[in-house]
């Protein structure tokens, strides 16, 4: 199975349609072969009757004649159809159904040695003749040769057949491929809707119309659509409520800290504190990304990077744009600016310089974040993208980070309906790079 699973296409719609296309052609042509079986025994029989009444006939009318005038007769008849033959002629294959036919139409004066079918040499549809030995009542001996002048039409005209054939594979190849793509179009539905959503969970339901089996399916997957959507809210809202609950104790602890006389001890829980109010702020950062609800306008993204750039640059920061401007799609300006300072920020924490790249595919544009820092694990890359998962190695307390700021970023690029991935540089350093669709749903590149 697994081999044969190899030779087959990677599309289920052409799988199916192979599948049945080969099943139909396979059971037409089984068909058309019992059929010209049929047509050829419905012929062979025809002819076995026809013959049998014609020679019945010739030798019942000579039967009646006198023995010196059955030669004169049958010299009158087509030579190329009857003609008298030595006995051993009618020595051959006996000819079971003619013999009986020829038995319930000859008259009593005529006897019926044996019927045998002649080797013909002739065309091979020409019917075979027919050789008949026997008697007649006053004992003269005959063996007449019947030779058939119809010939058995073949089963299909030559020039017919391929005709016939590609008229018949074009219209079940097309009725094949049209019942497979009715069948599999509510799943491409489906999947075009999983993709949709596990972009923005904010997609409105399937339609729940057509088959009883497409509307079950829709319905459950509406119903998980539902189900998900109330569990990212509710885990949102709980880490949001945690978060902002966390501000008042540490604004008394603030407060408290400052009555303390022990200024050693007072540097230390201040710095705690600092790095509890991050994480508290960071923490809030993370609820809003998940639940992001900023509307998506259009805009000019490289613009928008050439402006990042420049506001780091001015703040001393050794961060610089290469790319285009004038690049316009539709997204969500605030959260793409602040998923980018992110990837900033961290490339200028560990590799100390940050190179912004913007290029534009076929139907992706993609921004490249650049530092030159120690990198990351390559079997770590996809983890350190989920919240609080920090590198001790490479990324220590002492730097400030809270394991948040990537989760952060890549919520608010799947916001865009983007993906934000991380690859190490051959050369050192680390890729940030995020994909965003172009041109955007609604939008037009320009």
């Amino acid at each position: 199975m697994s081999a044969l699973a190899r030779w087959m296409p990677a599309s289920l719609a052409v799988r199916v349609f192979i599948v049945l296309l080969l099943g139909i052609l396979l059971a037409a042509a089984l068909t058309f072969d019992l059929a010209q079986r049929d047509r050829r025994e419905v012929i062979a029989h025809f002819h076995a009757r026809e013959t049998a009444q014609r020679v019945s006939d010739l030798l019942n009318l000579l039967a009646m004649l006198p023995a010196e005038k059955r030669q004169q007769a049958l010299d009158e008849l087509s030579h190329d159809e009857w003609r008298l033959a030595p006995a051993d002629a009618c020595n051959g294959p006996r000819a079971s159904l003619l013999a009986r036919g020829l038995e319930e139409r000859l008259s009593a004066k005529v006897r019926l040695d044996a019927a045998v079918r002649v080797p013909q040499r002739r065309e091979r549809m020409a019917p075979p003749a027919l050789a008949v030995r026997g008697s007649f009542a006053d004992g003269s001996a005959f063996c007449i040769v019947h030779q058939s002048p119809r010939r058995i039409s073949q089963p299909i005209e030559q020039w017919r057949y391929p005709f016939s054939l590609a008229l018949f594979v074009a219209l079940i190849a097309l009725l094949s491929w049209f019942a497979v793509r009715l069948v599999l179009r509510p799943l491409q539905r489906m999947t075009t809707a999983a993709e949709a959503f596990g972009r923005d969970i904010r997609q409105p339901p399937l339609d729940t119309g057509g088959p009883a089996e497409v509307r079950q399916a829709a319905q459950v997957f509406n119903v998980m659509q539902d189900r998900i959507r109330e569990a990212m809210a509710e885990r949102t809202q709980i880490l949001a409520a945690v978060t902002h609950d966390l501000k008042t104790p540490l604004t008394r602890m603030r407060l408290r800290l400052e009555a303390c006389e022990d200024a050693g001890l007072r540097e230390k829980l201040g710095g705690d504190l600092d790095a509890m109010q991050r994480l508290v702020d960071e923490g809030l950062d993370l609820a809003r990304s998940m639940a992001s609800g900023e509307a998506a306008v259009r805009m000019d993204i490289g613009a928008l990077l050439a402006s990042i750039a420049d506001d780091a640059a001015d703040a001393g920061q050794p961060v610089r744009y290469a790319g285009p401007t004038g690049v316009l799609t539709e997204g969500q300006p605030n959260g793409l600016r602040r998923a980018i300072e992110n990837l900033v920020d961290n490339a200028l924490k560990y590799g100390g310089e940050a190179d912004i790249l913007l290029e534009t595919a076929k139907d992706a544009i993609v921004v490249r974040i650049l530092d030159r820092g120690p990198g990351i694990p390559a079997d770590r890359l996809d983890e350190v993208l989920q919240p609080f998962v920090r590198l001790e190695a490479s990324r220590s307390r002492e730097s400030g980070g809270t394991g948040l700021g990537l989760a952060i970023a890549a919520n608010l690029v799947a916001a865009q309906g983007g993906t934000l991935t991380l690859n190490n540089r051959p050369d050192g350093g680390l890729e940030a790079r995020i994909a965003l669709p172009w041109p955007a749903p609604g939008a037009a590149a320009g």
